[in-house]
């Protein structure tokens, strides 16, 4: 079936990142304009907006149920910013090179970014400070993912291969791959077991996580598939890409139960609301979208 957004929000340039808070109240959206915008839900009214990051805004995430956001930019750093005063409170630099990719640990305690440095980086987050720095990549960083119990991280880039990285011994264990073209986003399953990826292609593969072996592939888009994200329960995947399109998808058979158009131009984000009811999506043509499912 196809559906409309219910809500449309705008930034002054491309949005490339999004995220619900917990309670499903606010809505956060990060920019190439470099601002970070909360909206009130359902009204779509702007209830405040971040200024400090130096370039385009690529992810972000709630912590303390909604007291805290955590930003990452291509301005190298990651930063907090307490959204009860709207100030900023810590900022985390560490990468020497654009950040693309950033994700959180299940406990929100820890976090992960890769870069263009081709370094991979683990933050304690409340400490506001780095970890460890994970070497390996021969090329560009544009992925990372947090297992859901928070022993590994994976991440992918340019030289087409998922490096699989231990937590407690900050090293790399496998790889899994190569991908015939440089990755551009992960995603875990909730249970764990399976990792999907996407390319620069239509294409997005399901990895079996604990042996490594491709289980299946989808192939329901018509061009580069930029951002996966699974729902709450894990029944369905969530894709958006170059195509300008948002497809919900059976997680394992890929048949498409939904087909979301308004946007104009590539989608880069999507997030789920925690009760698996809405799907924000962020993209090139400057506005975020809430829909309904």
């Amino acid at each position: 079936m196809t559906y409309e957004s219910v809500l449309t929000v705008r930034h002054n340039n491309a949005v490339y990142s999004v995220a619900f808070s917990d309670d499903g109240n606010t809505l956060a959206t990060g920019s190439l304009d470099k601002s970070i915008k909360l909206w009130d839900l359902p009204s779509g009214n702007e209830r405040a907006r971040l200024q400090g990051h130096g370039e385009a805004v690529c992810s972000l995430v709630f912590l303390d149920a909604g007291k805290t956001l955590l930003s990452a930019s291509l301005d190298k750093t990651l930063r907090t910013w307490d959204l009860e005063t709207g100030k900023l409170k810590t900022t985390m630099p560490g990468h020497q090179a654009y950040l693309t990719c950033m994700a959180v640990s299940p406990d929100a305690s820890r976090a992960v970014s890769g870069a263009h440095d081709k370094d991979v980086i683990l933050w304690d987050v409340a400490a506001g400070r780095s970890l460890a720095t994970l070497k390996g990549h021969t090329d560009l960083v544009t992925c990372v993912a947090y297992s859901p119990d928070g022993g590994f991280v994976v991440s992918g880039g340019y030289d087409m291969l998922i490096r699989v990285w231990d937590v407690t011994s900050q090293q790399q264990i496998r790889e899994i791959g190569p991908h015939p073209k440089p990755l551009q986003s992960l995603a875990f399953s909730p249970d764990g077991r399976t990792l999907a990826a996407s390319e620069e292609s239509a294409v997005v593969r399901l990895w079996n996580f604990e042996s490594g072996q491709l289980d299946r592939t989808f192939e329901n888009h018509t061009a580069s598939v930029k951002t996966l994200e699974y729902s709450p329960n894990g029944s369905q995947l969530a894709s958006g890409g170059s195509d300008s399109l948002v497809l919900i998808q059976h997680a394992t058979t890929g048949q498409v139960t939904h087909t979301l158009q308004g946007h104009r131009n590539t989608i880069y984000d999507l997030a789920w609301s925690v009760d698996g009811k809405q799907l924000a999506s962020a993209a090139f043509d400057r506005t975020a979208q809430v829909w309904n499912l």
